[in-house]
């Protein structure tokens, strides 16, 4: 099992991305579980 998680991390490493300075956010609506909570969330 270490072997393995050796090689994934190295692997993840080697192809995270390079960051850019660009980021995109997602403005949508969240739906709740019940009108009620709506002031709770």
């Amino acid at each position: 099992m270490q072997g393995v998680l050796v090689s994934l991390c190295s692997y993840l490493t080697n192809r995270q991305a390079r960051s850019t300075g660009i980021a995109f956010v997602d403005s949508s609506k969240l739906q709740v579980c019940h009108n009620l909570r709506i002031l709770r969330h």
